[in-house]
Order: C-alpha cells, then structure tokens, then sequence
C-alpha cells in the first residue's frame, strides 16, 4: 500500500469515526432524554405529594414522550459534546509535540550524552531519512517504567515520538528500532491526525460524566439537612447529577468502543511496516514478547495519559468488557502475525540493557565505521572532522513509477541507505545539528559557493547577520562541507528540523533573512538552493501552522500552476525540453490539450515557488498525479541528477508528500 492510498484508507477511516460518532451521540441523546425524563417525573412527584407521604416507586401518569423535552435534552447534550471536543481539539491540535508535553514527556537534548537517548535519537534520524519526512521531536516519558511508545501530530511535520523510560532502559537497538519503525509507520499512514480526532470525540462524550460527577460531590462535600422547603431542590440537584452521570458513562462506553474499533486493525499493519522497514522480525517481535513477560506490561500511569491510550505501540490500559474496550489486538496474534514459528514463550526483560555490548556507532556519534566501542562521548564531540574521500557525482537510474510507489513508503532498501549515509557524514557536521546555533550556522555552510570570491562574501555576510562566533564556527566546518557527499545535504537538513524549530521569531526572521542573502550573492538561485530554502520554510510554517484544507480537486482549476512546474523542470533536465515536456503531460490525460511548453522568463524559481503554493492546496489526488507527471519530466533521458532529484524532493516536501532521496531509490 502507498502513501496515497493508506492517506486515501485514513480518510475514510475518518468518515467512519463521525458516522460512529453520530450514532454514539444519537444513542447518548436518547439515554439522556429517558433518564430526564425518569428524573423530572420522581421530582415532580417528590415535590406534590410531600416528603413524609413519597413513595418509592411514583404513579407515572404523563406520557414518556415530550417533544419540548426532548429538544432541549438533545440541544443541551450536542452543546455539551461539541464545545468540549472542539476544546480537546485545540489543546491537541499544537502538533505532537504539545501531546507528548501533555502525557508528561520531557523532550530529548539533541546534545544529550546519554548513550540510550543517544542511540534513539540516531534510530529516529536514520528512519526520517530513510522515509524522507522530517525528523520528529523525541521524547521520553520518565515517570512511566511500562514498556510503550508513541508517535504523536497532525502532519509529518509536526511529528513527535515519545517511548516511555522502561523502554529505554530495557529494549535492545533492534528492539527500539522495530518499535520506532511501528510508529513512524502511524506518522505515514495518516494515523496520527485520526488518533487526535478520536481523543476529541471521546472527550466530548466523556465530559458529560464528568460534569454529572462533580454536581455529586459538590452535593456530598456540602451539609444536607433532612426537612424543610430545601430537601427538594437538594433531590432535583441529585438527579440531575445522576441523570448527566447515566448519560456520560452510557457515551463514555460508545466512545470506548469507537476508540477500539478504529484502533485494532492498523496496529497489524504497523507492525508489518516496521517488519518490511528493517528486515528483522525479531526486532519487532522481541518488543512484544518482553512486554508480555514483564509484569508491568505496556501499563502506563500518567494523568493524562488515559485520553491517548490509543496511541500507544501496545495495550496501555486494562481492558474492560472481555477486551471489548481493547485498543490493540492480544499480543500473541501481533507475535505470530509476524512470526508464525513463534514458540509461545514470553521473557522478562532485563533491568537496564547492557548498552556497552551494543558497538558505540549504534548510540549516534557521527559514524559507525570510524568510532569503536571504546570511544568515549568528549573525544567523539570534540573530534576534529573525519572528512571521507569526495564521492563523484553521477546521474542515477530515474524510473518514475518506482519513485511515486516510494512515497511515504518504509522499505529495506531506504533504511539502509539511510544508514550508510549517516555513517559517511563527518562527525563534526553530524554534532553541528544538534545545537540551535550551530544548526543555523551548518545550513549557512551548506549554501556555499564553489567559487572562492563568491564564498568569502559569503563568510562576512554571516559575520554581518549573525556576528562573529557564528562566521568563526562556519570557518570551521568549511572543510568538511567541501567533500560532503551532495546527496547528504538535504537529509543534513532533515535532521537539523527539530532544533531549529526551538528557533523563537526573531530569530528565526533573522536567519531566514541571512540565508536569502547567502543565496543571493552571487545574482542566481541555483536549483540546490532553491530546494533547500523551500523544503526549510515550508516545514517551519508546517508546524507550527494548522493543516491547510483542500481548496481545489480538480486539475483544471491548476492546470496554468501545473505548465509552470512541468515547464521549469523540461528547460532544467533536458536537451530536448519540448518532448520532456511532452512526455510529462501525457500523463494528465484530462488537461493535456490545454497545457503548454513555456519560455524559461515565464517558468523561474519565482513563478514555480508561487505555483507551488497553489498546488499545496489541492487534493491529494491531483498532488499525486503532478508528481507522476514532473517525475516523466526528469526521466526523459533515463537518469536523475543530484540536482534534479533535490529539486523534485522539494516539490514533494511542498506538497507535504514525504520522497526519499532519489539515489536511495533508484
């Protein structure tokens, strides 16, 4: 399944939880109307017939079926369940960060020495790259020993992961990764925004119990006397706290088995994702055993935790009615979906995992094939850069078809890539982006001149803008950054994301500012440059901006945005650009005889960024099929060059449509 259909199955899954939702709140309303009605009738016959002469069980002489009633009980609970889940909805909709922060998550220092943060950290770089969506925020939840995970946000750009601190301390490196793998597979599937959704809904149902919960205690906390003219409105106040208790509990339950019923099925999915992602069943497999064995389970306490018990990697909470509140499936059915060989046997896991006999490059210090084990945490920060042999540039094998399929997709091939990618990073380029300074200051490296002049102008624009520590720390990396491999320059990006985003306003206009005018200097906007400004500025604004809605679902609408695109990469990848860009239009059938090759003044950066923002917002469909026609566009003449395929990533990334590096796939 690929990224546009599983975004595709996430949508209608979603069109599933509001009929759900409907028909909870339907049952709620008819709950709520008999249990006003039970209570309007007692009181009102407490009240007529007097304390001394109530009888238990009242003469119900009126009809069950009051329209005014029933109306007002209806509007009241609507109300209710609406405001409170558009309330949840707003605390959440922050991004993953603020629901990690919410379950009591502490975020992970990227400059951490901590060697298990250390290799977690590496694991979630290796799996951004390798699926191409920025890095997510890491967190952990230190008060929670259970074995659990959970990834978090509403877009691939406001992502975060958080794994409890038992699983930290007890999982091995394969392990981790096959939970980590589960979870980035939630992040591409469009579970997270679906998982958000539900925690509203459920919310919203629940929030009337709550209200009737707390008019009883606010009764029993208070001093009741027998007699009197007051006993009657205490009865009324106790029914009513009763009636919106019946009322809550009885959504409560609906909500319950909507959380579970829209939850169970992808966990197997995830879990064959993070299978075919890593090669290693035992990863995975190995998880879900320890959790089984372990008395603490996947059990989590936190106080807000309960909300989001679906979103974690496995059972978070005991399970009610048989398992019918169940939001995972039983974890002997997840074992041996993925390994049928399976022995049944359960382990308990060990305290705290012997990280030494992990090998140090497993913890993330900016290469496995240059440190040992026996390297300790200064000498590999404070290392001077390990600067590999240059890697010639060459055009790679281009196949279209394959690149769209690799969309969102979690595939050995990119995992390993990804890897050996990292590995050949230098290590001071690696540390660079994990401190807000140096990050801004490694992409200001990235955009370097090859031309001598060119890049000290550049040098004392950045001493200019972001003074002289930040120009005396670029002079530093400027060595290593000559001989980068060009394809590790965008995922350096990538994995620079969480920190800049740390970036507060002023800071972050002063940054942009700097990068405009490195790119700038020389008069010209290569192709490189203009990915690298679009891809950092869209992910930015992505998360820290809601979801953009869909405002076009047809081509037509977009087909003058669509020869803008198509015509800027056929004079950019071609020597024939009228038959590439030919050849990228014949893959829009419905618009083709209204699309047209334009000159190169009518198809610049300036027309195609301002095209672009355009495309962001059409359907899915429409993003999925201009992707398909760019990509002929490129494979014209079979290959793809490093600039080419950066060029296209940043389409992608434009469209929230997370592609691999282009080499990885080929």
């Amino acid at each position: 399944m690929d990224f546009f259909e599983a975004q595709e199955r996430a949508r209608k899954r979603t069109n599933r939880l509001v009929l759900l939702f409907v028909l909870a709140v339907l049952g709620t309303v008819l709950v709520g109307y008999a249990a006003v009605m039970l209570a309007v009738t007692y009181t009102g016959d407490y009240q007529a017939r007097g304390r001394r002469s109530y009888q238990a069980r009242p003469a119900l002489t009126q009809s069950w079926w009051n329209p005014q009633l029933f109306l007002g009980t209806a509007g009241g609970i609507i109300t209710i369940v609406g405001l409170a889940s558009l309330y949840k909805w707003s605390q959440m909709r922050a991004g993953g960060a603020a629901i990690a922060e919410m379950a009591g998550g502490r975020a992970v220092d990227p400059k951490t020495t901590d060697l298990r943060e250390r290799k977690l950290l590496n694991i979630v770089e290796e799996m951004s790259i390798a699926s191409g969506i920025p890095m997510p925020a890491v967190y952990v939840l230190e008060e929670e020993p259970g074995l659990n995970a959970f990834a978090a946000g509403l877009t691939t750009s406001d992502a975060a992961v958080a794994v409890t601190r038992g699983t930290l301390d007890r999982l091995t490196r394969d392990e981790l990764q096959g939970v980590i793998g589960h979870e980035f597979s939630h992040i591409l599937n469009g579970d997270m925004r679906l998982n958000v959704r539900i925690t509203a809904v459920v919310f919203g149902i629940l929030v009337i119990g709550l209200l009737g919960r707390g008019i009883l205690q606010s009764v029993g906390r208070g001093r009741v006397r027998s007699g009197g003219k007051k006993d009657g409105g205490v009865v009324a106040i106790l029914a009513i706290g009763v009636a919106l208790m019946i009322i809550g509990y009885v959504g409560y339950f609906f909500g319950r088995m909507i959380q579970a019923a829209v939850s169970r099925q992808r966990e197997f999915l995830a879990d064959a994702s993070a299978v075919q992602f890593t090669r290693n069943p035992g990863g995975i497999t190995g998880a879900l055993r320890k959790i089984g064995g372990y008395a603490l389970g996947g059990t989590v306490v936190g106080k807000h935790t309960a909300e989001i018990g679906h979103f974690f990697f496995a059972q978070a909470f005991r399970s009610n009615f048989g398992g019918l509140w169940a939001t995972h499936p039983p974890l002997d059915e997840r074992i041996r979906a993925d390994d049928p060989s399976w022995d049944g046997k359960l382990f308990e896991p060990e305290a705290v995992v012997d990280i030494t006999r992990e090998s140090f490059a497993t913890a993330g210090f900016g290469g496995g094939t240059r440190y040992g084990a026996n390297e300790t945490v200064d000498r590999v920060y404070n290392a001077p850069a390990d600067i590999p042999p240059p890697i010639p540039v060459q055009p790679v094998a281009f196949k279209p078809a394959r690149i769209i399929a690799d969309i969102g997709a979690l595939t050995e091939s990119h995992f390993r890539s990804a890897q050996l990618l990292l590995e050949n990073i230098p290590a001071r380029l690696r540390e660079a982006t994990r401190d807000p300074a140096t990050a801004q200051v490694l992409v200001y490296g990235l955009l370097l001149n090859g031309d001598r002049a060119a890049r000290d102008t550049q040098q004392q624009l950045v001493e200019k803008h972001a003074g002289t520590p930040a120009a005396t720390a670029l002079a530093g990396l400027r060595s290593a950054l000559s001989v980068v491999d060009p394809a590790a320059r965008l995922p350096l990006l990538q994995i620079s994301l969480p920190t800049l985003r740390t970036l507060d306003r002023a800071a972050l206009d002063r940054f942009v500012t700097t990068l405009d005018e490195l790119v700038h200097v020389d008069g010209q906007v290569t192709p490189f440059e203009y990915a690298l400004q679009k891809m950092l500025l869209s992910q930015l604004e992505l998360a820290k901006a809601p979801a953009r809605r869909v405002q076009f679902d047809s081509l037509t609408a977009v087909r003058n945005e669509v020869a803008v695109v198509l015509s800027s990469l056929a004079h950019l990848s071609a020597k024939d650009s009228a038959a590439a860009f030919a050849e990228g239009a014949a893959q829009l059938p419905v618009i083709r005889d209204q699309l047209a090759l334009l000159p190169p003044a009518a198809c610049g950066l300036e027309q195609v960024d301002a095209a672009l923002d355009q495309l962001a917002v059409c359907a899915l469909p429409i993003k999925q099929r201009l992707l398909v026609a760019a990509g002929h566009v490129i494979a014209s003449d079979g290959t793809v060059t490093v600039g080419e395929g950066e060029l296209y990533r940043a389409f992608a990334a434009t469209l929230d449509c997370p592609m691999p590096a282009l080499g990885q796939a080929a």
